[in-house]
Order: structure tokens, then C-alpha cells, then sequence
């Protein structure tokens, strides 16, 4: 299961607690503040730099980073996204234009970013000539007040100016060279920059052949950074690639242009100009209160009138935000108005502000016309916008900062002065106002995808879209025309053929599905999930999420309480990382219908309504805030839903209604099934799950689970004293079961806070805790999962043990629980079926109304009870994945249920026994692990390294004990005792230390995280992409997405439905994200089953398959890719056989007959009978993807023609036609052609 929850609730508590003084802040690179509680101020930053740079005795440290001002340079204003970018990369290709200051600041951000957070670092920057490293280090040493050879220093030739010292060093090419080449290692330097790659000589190229070979080898954590202004971007980045999964990804590469003069850009100044005027507000006011009162003869206090400034985007608004926050003593209420903004949030906009305050609005364009608010006095215009643009290499839309047009200033002029005399100021000369702002907005139809247009166009059915569209008002480019073209062949809703005719390439019949979507007002990935939908039996699911990802979203995420929106979208999600699903149980789930098998998930709003249950807008409302849901965005989706249910029922497609209630299977089947539609509809929008070094994070978490630890790190030498602070800190997020101490880093966890079953292990092995065997006799209580079950050990002092806790409860006078509910809260609760009414340990898991579901910690029961009959728990009582098939569940069930079985200790994990269970009847005499596998419903799966470690220490302490070797010495006895007297000592500076007054408070330190090593990192599956980083939206269920199956290097694939690019182009952002189940193939599965065109690959003797090229085909004329961009080489984990290809084919067939025009079309079936398809689709679908016995494991292959179409002769394939084909038009799929084996 990944466990989101704490790690999204630290990162947004974080987050509320943060500013960059540099502007608007990365949500990569968090921080947050502790105060120095000392009385003596003994714990000084500027001491802790200094001892940590090692600077030398008499020599000036560097400026720190808040006094040292970068000059200003193109590459300023890049800075946050240029150390994202080398901090998550291996090697960063950067070009810049000549003077943007690649080579003096790019080092210096770097050097100012590991010097803030207190970590070391050594860079290396070099230069072809000697006058050149020598000339550069001397001025980055006098920009930063520092002698050279210290912090920066330069070695040329025979000439060193450098100390142990220096961490910033320039260097001529072939000094370092010989370096690297000595050391056969590139780890003497954390950063290695490479300038002037263009020049190419022999030196640069070798030296680039070396760095190469250590980076594969020896050396993969170093950062190596190469930099020119005429660069060749693409060769260098594939001569850099790195292998990832069963691809050659490139490295990163971010083209940083010189601005123009009239490049939109917000600078400090700006914003410092228009906080003045706001300032300066007050003294206008009082003239116009004084010329009055001399006028008019009436005294009083000047009305202060509202402030509405026009700003291009979020980040520009949260940056004006934190500055006006500084004047504090102005008297000023801010209103954030944006897209994203709650309801609720944006009508304070509309309120009368308090008397003697200033109301100050921060808008983007939507105040232009859509809202209006009459008290604004004052408009500040930094005639700036963001358009939704057609980014030309991804052809993915981009939000780009453009100049405002002359016609939206003047409308956004036009907002003042409603009720009294208006005033506007437009933060650019009258010079460039009249020379540079452009008159007009640019037409849309010239900066936008043209995919709806181009199915109208098709509908009309007059000719070439070429030719109908150049008779337009504003022609789009033609290279525009011939790109969607592609796009709707590869969405489905145009014919693909491979056609000889050049001309009939950008061109292709409408299939039935872009009829269909051609009448649908959303989105065309999600027209394709509704017809998917219904081809796939869930119809009304997928229109519930066209009609959610069509709107704005109706989950809560208030700026203040983004926590409590995350948990109710996490919830509701039912434990499968899906956005979309999460939307589906919101809107439709009832306690019989849901897409999650929780009992307790909350009745949704559709599902309540329908019932009655909400008749009063205060009941629908009171609902609304409970599970953070915005009732009027709902009740939209609601019209919308209804309208796309009878939108479609035009086409034949019917939402079935009064089904029967699903059980176990049939809930999970149609779950699985959704997500097989949703990857679907979003071909191929698909991302693979980045590899995560497990033992390297496993020391970084030392050995805490990774589904309930974050780290933060930079804390200051004496950490625990800030133990309270940081528990403070993550308050939000339940509390804090142990924090732990490594030098400049903290682990938080929150597991169970500190409460343990009867009878549980800690990780840490103690051997008078274990079981004096390693093979002991169990009694099962209670079935979870396949494999995950909770049991005691069958001896009378384990049985003593629960009945004497039980009865100590019990046995005491118990009062209810006296603070507020909320999940993870430790209490006592009553088991619902038992008679005697006795209480138990429990923990709270949801809170719902007057109920709660609750989690018996001793016993591993859930139940469901009223909150009126918990109570407080004692003080000294304190101490998943693709589900399993019903049929593999039962077994399991049968296997372990109601007896006692022999276990054999494997390891301990987090406090888990991992065990074999063993069954010894007079019938059977096996593992019950052995028999799952020989039925078919497991197989056997790699155990991760942690277990591996506990396996080993467990092996040599039993032998220990069992030789009567092991003896428990006095030097573990006292350790403790030290460790007693230390906490004692702990306590009782703390204590002291708590009554430090604010005053004494002497520096704030900047702490970096929360983080975890085991986050999961996604790359690009395609071409497109691949230059690219990959970062998914804040609000998305797998933002913070953990790996707990690292152990497992099989390919998993994530899934977007939406994907826009940076500004910058070096970002991709990911929207409404799905991680599918981890089946082993699945990603291989889902785009054989969707992609277009398919060539399978096979080795060398044709024995087998190996992978597939997907993608839209190539053109035979030139016999290269019709859309190389989104073509996918994909390398088997898994091994495929014929039998496969021709069941993914009878797939794409039974798919054709729901989505085909002619007689044999599903607009002359009846009910009945596309029922009957349905489920023919349903049942070929789940017989795919779940085979048994399951595939056998592929170590991949990579194709040494990568990406190369038509490498199959005609002689060894097998070409197959569909039946029926001659009646049944525009189909969806082409049956894929089989390449034939030698057997």
C-alpha cells in the first residue's frame, strides 16, 4: 500500500510555515524555521558555516546567502528551477546565450545552496584556456568579498591558488583531466561543471569520454553539468543518457535564452513599486480627506478604499502576498483571487472590509470580467498575463507569461471606480505602452490545440482540413493542422491505415469514436474514456469523471487547511492511488456501491441525496464541510453528469441502472477494470516508477519504516534540543511516535504512536522479547490480506498475557474520551459483537458524523462503533497493491483460519513478524506460501533488504543461543544505563529550556524537508518528454507517493490525464494522475492493448519475443516514424508468447464491435446484447491481465535498433483481418500483425 498520508501532511504543514525571500517558492525545496531556544545565543549560524567551509584563520568568509545579492543576469530569475534541476539529475545540459552568467553565478547558486543547508560540497568548473579560470575565479572572489583561495580559488598549469579550504574551484580542461585520470574516480568533487563543450578538441572530447565512464561506474552521485552558448543539445544529452527501465533516457536539458527588453518579466523592483503605491495610498487619501474638508467644512477619517491588483499567475500572487504580509502595522486584509481558490475563499473578496483597514485583492485575469467587485478604489496593472499555449515540441498545452493586450488593460482599467472616483496605475512607461503592448489578444485558434476544431471540420465534410482551414479569419499554421491530424489517429477518432498516398497521411475517415466525441463538450481523452466506459461495462463511472476533470474540482483545498482537503481526497480514494477514483467514490459511493471495499468510506452526495438523506442546504452544506467538498462545484459535475448521460444515450449507450450490490470480487474486478479504462483513454500519457536505491535508503531512514517516516534535515549540533519545536511542527499531522537524531538529520515517524500490540517486536532484536524457538505455534485472529493476518502465540504465558490486559482495563472506572476525534487518536473501545460489553485498545482510522471505525491494536480487528461509547485510554497503558482475487483470498482464508499452524521466523520488520506458515496435518505437510503457489494464486516474490538484514542478525543470534554462545555482557547492560541517564539529562534541559522567554531568542535556522528516500520519482516512457522533469500537481493523491515494494525492479507505470509543460520547457506537470497495480508486465499489457501500431521485436534466433515498438506507425515512403515523438520501444520484464498476442487481438476485436459504425455497429443492438459484448470484454480483460500461472520473469533485452519501424520482413509476420470487417466501419483498433517464431 502506499502510505501518502504523513508524508503529504508534513510537506503541507511545512509549506504554511515557509517563505523564500527570493520570491515564489519551489515546493521541491521546503523550508521551515527553529528558533535557537538557548538563554546564550550558544548556537550561532555564522560559527556553524565557518566551522563547516573550513575557511582559514584571517581569511573573510563568503557573504551569507540572505546579504549576498546576485547581480542581475538572464540566469537570476532561473535560479530555484536550475538547483531543482541539478539536485534531481545526473548530468544537466545547460545552454545559454554569451554574458547570461552560466559560468560565475550558476557555481555560486550551488555553492549558496549546500552552504544553507549545512551540507559539504566541492565543485570543479572548467575552462579551455588558463587567462580564462584564473581571470573568472578572481571575480566571483571580489563579488563575494572573499580572499582568492579561499571559498574560490583557481589551478592553471603549475599554478595553484587553492587551500583544503576551497570549494569552488576553476580549472583549465586538461588539469582536470589529469586528476580524474589519476584518481580513476570523480568523487574528490560533489559538482563537476564543463564549459565551452562546443570547442571539441581532443582534450575536451576525452575528458568527456572519462567523465562518462565513472559516472556508469564508480562515481554515480556526483552532478556533472555542461554548459555552452551554441551547444548541440541532443547529441550530448544522448551521449549522456542513462538506462532507465528498458530505455535510454537523455539527459536533462534546460536552454536558457538572453531576455529581450521587452520579455516578460517581473523583477523585485516591480513588486517593491507597487507595495509602495499601496503605501502611498494613505497620504493621497488624507489630501483628498483634507481638500474636502476645506471644501465642505466636515471633519473625518479618510475612507481607505480597496486595492485591486492584476497579477499573471499564482506564484506572482503568493510572492506580492508574503511582501505586503511585512507591513504589518498598515492595516491591510489580502484577498488571494485566483482559479484554484474555494468558494468560500473567494467571497471574502466581496466583503466589507473591517473599519480603518484596507482591502487588497491579488487577481489574476479572472477580475478582468467575470468577477466584479464594486468598492475597488484602486487597480495596479502589471499588464501581464498567462495564455494557455500549444507548446510546439511537446504539443502539449504550456501556460506562457505573455504582454496583456491594449483591450484586456483597459477592461481590467474599468474595474475601479464603481462606486467613487477610480484610479489606475500601470507599472510600464508610456513608451513601451505605446510601442510594445500589442493591441489585440492573439487569436486562439493561432496558440491553442486545434483537436475540436479539426472533428468539426470532419463532421462538415467538406474536403481536406488543409484546405477548409486556411479560409479562416486568422489561418492556422498548416504544420498546426498536419499535427492534429496525427493526434485524433492516434486518439482513435480518425482511421489508421498505413497508406502509401502522402496525402491521405493528414487526412484518415472518422471512426465511431470521433463521432462521438465530436458531440460531447469535454475534454477528447476524456470523450474516449466515456466510449471506453462503455465498452467496458462502467459507463457511469467514467462519466462521473468526464464531468469532474471538466470542472473545477470540488475538493476543498483551502490555502490554510490543504491538510484536511488532502486526507478527505485521500480517503475517499478507498486506498487506490487514483485522482479519478477519488472522484468517483465522492460523487457516487454508497455503502453497497462504492469503488472501495472500506464499509466505512462516507455516504457520498450523490448517494445521499438520492436518499433523502440531504434535503436542507444546511444539511448539504454541514456534509460539504465535513468531508471538504465544495456543494455548489458539485451540483455543477451533477448537471454536467446528467447532460453527458443523455449526450450519449444518443449514441446507444445507457448507464445500467439498479444493479445488484457487488461483493468482494465483483467491487475489485470493477475497480481493476476503471483503471484499465483510464489508461486507456489517456494513451500515452504514461510515466514509469523511478528505481530507488534500497540500501541506500534504508540507512538513510535507519531502519524506520519508510510508510511512516520523513526526514528533515540541516538541524542545528545539539538537536534534540529543539524536540519540542518539531514536534510542534508536524502537530497537524497526529502525533509523533519518536523522533530521532543523526547529526544534521531527524527522522519523525508515526506509527502507532508508540502503542504496541501484546506481545509485538520492535526492529531493534532483543532477544528477551523473541520466541524462544524460531519455529512456534500461532493462533489467527483475523485475516487482512493474502499473506498479512494478525495472531498470538498459542502459549499459556501469550494467552496470560491478553487476558491480563483485558481484565486491567476492565477493571478500572473509564471516562470518555475528552478531546476531539480525529484519525490515529488511541482510545478504548467496545467490540460490536461482543455481549459482556468489555473494552479494548483501539485506534481511530475514520470519524464519520456520530461514528467512528476503529482499529483493535491487539487484536487486528476493524469495527465500526458510536463515538459516545469510546474512552480514554490510560496513560500507562500506552506501549494494497492490485487486491488478491476472491478465489486466492477464500484459499487463504480456508488454509489459515480457526486452527493453529507452526510459523518459522523469517525476520522482523517494523514491527512485523515475516513468517512461514506451515500446515502439518495428517493430510497435509507443507507451507502454505508452497501450496498458494502450486494452485496458481501466488508466486514466489523477492524479499526486500531490510528482511533480508533481520533474517541474517535473527540466523546468528539463535545459533548464538542455541550453542549457548550468547552472553548478554555487561556492556549492553550499561549502555542502557547511559542512555537512561542521558534522556534524564534530555528532560531536564528541555524543561528548563521551555521557560526561555521570546525575548532571549537569538537566530532563527532554515530546515530542509520533510523528504524521504523512498518518494517515488517518475520519468517519461516517451520521446517527447524525455528531456524533461517530471513533477506532479500539489493536490494530486500521488504527490508524495511512497515505494514499499523497492525490492521489486519490475516496471510500474503511472498514469496522467492531463499534462501541461513549463514556461521554461523544462518541466512536465502531471494532473489527475493514476499509479496502476503492481502486476508484474501489466505496463507492457496496456500498450500493446492501446497503442495504434505495434512491431513486435524477438532475439536473435526468433525464439521469443523480447519487446515492441508502439506508437502510430511509420510512413513507407520514408520509412521513418509517422509521429516518432510518442513512439514507445518497449523491453519485456515479463515473457510473452503467441498465445498472448493473439489474446490481446481477440481483445481489440471484442473492443471494434462496441465502438464500429455500419449494420454490425452498436447503434442497431439492443440491450441484451451489448450486455453480452460487455461482458465478453469484461471477462477477456481480467483473463489478460491476471494469467495463471502467472508470466514467468524476463531479464530485458534492449533492441539495438531502437525506434526503427518495418525490421520485421513480410514473410515473417502474420497479417490478420477482423471479422466482419466489411460491415463494421471506422473501428477503433486494427488487429496488430504477429510475428512468426522458430520453435
Amino acid at each position: 500500500m502506499l502510505n501518502n498520508r504523513k508524508l503529504q501532511a508534513t510537506s503541507e504543514l511545512m509549506r504554511s510555515e515557509m517563505g523564500d525571500p527570493e520570491g515564489p517558492s519551489d515546493p521541491s525545496n521546503e523550508q521551515a524555521c527553529l528558533r535557537n531556544d538557548k538563554p546564550d545565543g550558544g548556537l550561532k549560524l555564522k560559527e556553524v558555516k565557518r566551522e563547516h567551509v573550513g575557511i582559514a584563520s584571517g581569511t573573510l568568509p563568503p557573504l551569507p546567502l540572505a546579504n549576498y545579492k546576485y547581480p542581475r543576469l538572464p540566469i537570476t530569475k532561473n535560479r530555484e528551477e536550475l538547483i531543482s534541476l541539478i539536485e534531481n539529475n545526473s548530468v544537466v545540459i545547460i545552454r545559454g546565450a554569451t554574458g547570461s552568467g552560466k559560468t560565475t553565478q550558476l557555481p555560486q547558486f550551488i555553492l549558496d545552496y549546500y552552504s544553507e543547508k549545512e551540507a559539504p560540497c566541492n565543485l570543479v568548473v572548467t575552462q579551455p584556456r588558463k587567462i580564462g579560470a584564473s581571470s573568472i575565479a578572481r571575480w566571483v572572489a571580489r563579488e563575494r568579498k572573499c580572499t582568492l583561495g579561499s571559498v574560490v580559488g583557481y589551478q592553471v598549469g603549475l599554478e595553484k591558488v587553492a587551500t583544503e579550504h576551497t570549494r569552488l574551484i576553476y580549472m583549465t580542461t586538461g588539469v582536470l583531466l589529469q586528476k580524474l585520470v589519476k584518481a580513476k574516480s570523480l568523487t574528490e568533487y560533489s559538482h563537476i561543471f564543463i564549459d565551452e563543450v562546443h570547442e571539441r578538441t581532443e582534450e575536451l572530447d576525452f575528458l568527456l569520454l572519462v567523465v562518462r565512464k565513472l559516472l556508469h561506474s564508480n562515481s554515480r552521485y556526483v552532478k556533472v553539468i555542461l554548459m555552452s552558448a551554441t551547444i548541440n543539445c541532443k547529441e550530448f544529452a544522448e551521449y549522456f543518457g542513462t538506462p532507465i527501465r528498458n530505455q535510454m533516457n537523455p539527459a536533462y536539458v534546460f536552454e536558457m535564452e538572453a531576455p529581450h527588453a521587452d520579455e516578460p518579466y517581473i523583477s523585485t523592483e516591480m513588486y517593491n513599486v507597487a507595495v509602495s503605491l499601496i503605501q502611498s495610498f494613505d497620504e493621497l487619501e488624507s489630501k483628498d480627506q483634507s481638500t474636502r474638508t476645506e471644501r465642505e467644512g466636515c471633519s473625518g477619517l479618510p475612507e481607505r478604499g480597496s486595492v485591486l491588483v492584476f497579477l499573471p499567475g499564482l506564484a506572482e500572487i503568493q510572492y506580492m502576498q508574503d511582501a505586503l504580509a511585512k507591513l504589518v502595522r498598515k492595516r491591510l486584509q489580502v484577498y488571494p483571487l485566483h482559479s484554484t481558490v474555494t468558494l468560500e475563499e473567494q467571497n471574502g473578496v466581496f466583503l466589507v472590509p473591517v473599519p480603518g483597514y484596507r482591502k487588497i485583492i491579488l487577481s489574476t485575469n479572472i477580475a478582468e470580467s467575470s468577477v466584479t467587485v464594486p468598492d475597488v478604489k484602486y487597480v495596479i496593472d502589471f499588464c501581464l498575463a498567462r495564455h494557455l499555449v500549444c507548446d510546439k515540441d511537446t504539443n502539449y498545452q504550456s501556460l506562457q507569461l505573455t504582454w496583456a493586450s491594449k483591450t484586456n488593460c483597459n477592461q481590467r482599467r474599468g474595474r475601479a471606480g464603481r462606486v467613487s472616483k477610480g484610479y489606475c496605475y500601470r507599472l510600464v512607461t508610456k513608451k513601451f505602452w505605446r510601442n510594445e503592448i500589442p493591441d489585440f489578444v492573439v487569436p486562439e485558434m493561432l496558440r491553442s490545440p486545434l483537436a475540436s476544431i479539426m472533428l468539426k471540420v470532419k463532421l462538415l465534410d467538406m474536403g481536406d482540413p488543409r484546405s477548409l482551414l486556411s479560409t479562416a479569419l486568422s489561418p492556422p499554421n498548416i504544420s498546426d493542422i498536419e499535427r492534429t491530424v496525427l493526434q485524433l489517429k492516434q486518439l482513435g477518432a480518425l482511421s489508421v491505415k498505413q497508406d502509401a498516398h502522402q496525402q491521405r497521411r493528414f487526412d484518415g475517415e472518422l471512426t465511431f469514436m470521433g463521432r462521438v466525441l465530436a458531440h460531447l463538450p469535454v475534454d477528447l481523452n476524456l470523450g474516449k474514456m466515456i466510449v471506453l466506459g462503455h465498452v467496458f461495462g462502467c459507463l457511469e463511472e467514467c462519466l462521473i469523471i468526464a464531468a469532474c476533470l471538466s470542472l473545477k474540482s470540488f475538493f476543498s483545498m483551502p490555502s490554510l487547511q490543504r491538510l484536511a482537503g488532502y486526507r478527505s481526497k485521500l480517503t475517499f480514494a478507498g486506498g487506490v492511488p487514483s485522482d479519478s477514483i477519488a472522484f468517483v467514490n465522492a460523487f457516487k459511493a454508497s455503502h453497497s456501491t462504492s469503488l472501495s471495499p472500506n464499509p466505512c468510506l462516507p455516504a457520498a452526495w450523490h448517494a445521499s441525496r438520492s436518499k433523502g438523506e440531504l434535503r436542507h442546504p444546511k444539511d448539504e452544506l454541514e456534509w460539504g464541510k465535513e468531508n471538504c467538498i465544495q456543494i455548489k462545484r458539485i451540483r455543477e459535475v451533477a448537471e454536467l453528469f446528467e447532460d453527458l448521460k443523455n449526450r450519449v444515450s444518443q449514441f446507444n449507450m445507457h448507464v445500467r441502472e439498479n444493479l445488484p450490490a457487488m461483493d468482494y470480487s465483483s467491487l475489485h474486478k470493477q475497480r481493476f477494470i476503471l483503471q484499465i479504462v483510464i489508461a486507456g483513454a489517456f494513451y500515452p500519457n504514461y510515466f514509469s516508477v523511478g528505481d530507488t536505491d534500497e540500501e541506500l535508503a534504508s540507512k538513510e531512514l535507519s531502519g524506520n519504516d519508510p510508510k511512516t517516516t520523513v526526514m528533515v534535515r540541516n538541524i542545528p549540533p545539539y538537536g534534540f534540543l529543539y524536540y519540542k519545536q518539531l514536534q510542534s511542527l508536524f502537530r497537524q499531522c497526529g502525533q509523533v511516535k519518536a523522533i530521532s537524531f543523526d547529526g544534521s538529520r531527524v527522522n519523525v515517524d508515526f506509527q502507532n504512536h508508540s502503542v504496541y500490540p501484546v506481545g509485538v517486536l520492535s526492529s531493534t532484536i532483543n532477544p528477551d522479547e523473541l520466541p524462544s524457538n524460531h519455529v512456534f505455534v500461532v493462533n489467527i485472529t483475523e485475516v487482512v490480506e493474502v499473506g498479512h493476518f494478525w495472531g498470538f502465540q498459542a502459549d499459556e504465558a501469550s494467552l496470560e498475557k491478553q487476558r491480563h490486559l483485558t481484565a486491567e482495563i476492565n477493571s478500572r472506572e473509564l471516562r470518555p474520551v475528552s478531546v476531539s476525534l480525529y484519525p490515529n487518536l488511541l482510545c478504548l473501545a467496545p467490540f460490536e459483537c461482543e455481549e459482556m460489553g468489555q473494552y479494548y485498545r483501539a485506534k481511530i482510522l475514520h470519524v464519520w458524523g456520530s461514528t467512528v471505525e476503529v482499529f483493535f491494536v491487539d487484536y487486528g480487528n476493524t469495527s465500526q462503533v458510536s463515538c459516545s461509547s469510546l474512552r480514554d485510554l490510560p496513560s500507562d497503558l500506552l506501549a494494497p497493491n492490485f487486491q488478491w482475487s476472491c478465489a486466492a483470498r477464500n484459499r487463504f482464508i480456508t488454509l489459515v483460519n480457526g486452527r493453529s499452524l507452526i510459523v518459522s521466523l523469517f525476520s522482523i520488520l517494523h514491527g512485523v513478524m515475516r513468517v512461514d506458515l506451515i500446515i502439518n496435518t495428517d493430510t497435509i505437510n507443507s507451507s502454505v506460501a508452497d501450496i498458494m503457489v502450486e494452485e496458481g494464486h501466488a508466486q514466489k516474490a523477492e524479499e526486500s533488504f531490510e528482511s533480508k538484514q533481520s533474517h541474517e542478525v535473527l540466523l546468528s543470534l539463535y545459533k548464538d543461543l542455541q550453542d549457548g554462545t550468547f552472553m548478554p555482557n555487561s556492556t549492553s547492560s550499561s549502555w542502557k544505563t547511559r542512555k537512561a541517564e542521558e534522556k534524564e539529562l534530555i528532560d531536564s534541559l528541555l524543561e528548563s529550556l521551555s521557560k526561555t522567554s521570546q525575548a532571549s531568542l537569538r537566530c532563527k535556522v532554515p530546515v530542509h524537508g520533510p523528504s524521504s528516500p523512498h518518494k517515488i520519482s517518475f520519468h517519461s516512457m516517451s520521446n517527447v518528454t524525455q528531456y524533461r522533469c517530471v513533477a506532479l500537481e500539489r493536490d494530486s493523491i500521488n504527490c508524495v507517493a511512497v515505494n514499499d515494494s523497492v525490492e521489486d525492479k519490475h516496471l510500474r507505470m503511472l498514469v496522467a490525464g492531463s499534462v501541461s509543460v513549463s514556461a521554461s520547457g523544462s518541466h512536465i506537470l502531471l494532473k489527475e494522475t493514476t499509479l496502476l497495480p503492481n502486476i508484474h508486465g501489466l505496463p507492457a499489457l496496456i500498450y500493446m492493448l492501446f497503442t495504434p501500431v505495434m512491431e513486435l521485436r524477438t532475439n536473435e534466433e526468433r525464439t521469443c519475443f523480447t519487446g515492441a515498438l508502439c506508437g502510430l506507425g511509420w510512413n513507407p515512403l520514408t520509412q521513418e516514424g509517422i509521429m516518432p515523438e510518442h513512439d514507445m520501444e518497449l523491453a519485456f520484464d515479463v515473457k510473452f508468447d503467441v498465445e498472448d498476442i493473439t489474446e490481446i487481438n481477440a481483445l481489440r476485436a471484442a473492443i471494434n464491435r462496441l465502438a464500429c459504425e455500419g449494420p454490425n455497429g452498436p447503434l442497431h443492438l439492443g440491450l441484451d446484447r451489448v450486455s453480452q459484448l460487455q461482458e465478453i470484454v469484461r471477462d477477456r480483460v481480467i483473463r489478460l491481465f491476471t494469467k495463471s500461472p502467472p508470466r514467468e520473469d524476463l531479464t530485458p533485452h534492449y533492441y539495438e535498433k531502437s525506434k526503427k519501424w518495418n525490421q520485421v520482413a513480410p514473410s515473417q509476420k502474420m497479417e490478420l483481418v477482423q471479422k466482419d470487417e466489411r460491415h463494421n466501419q471506422g473501428v477503433l483498433f486494427q488487429l496488430h500483425p504477429v510475428t512468426l517464431l522458430n520453435m
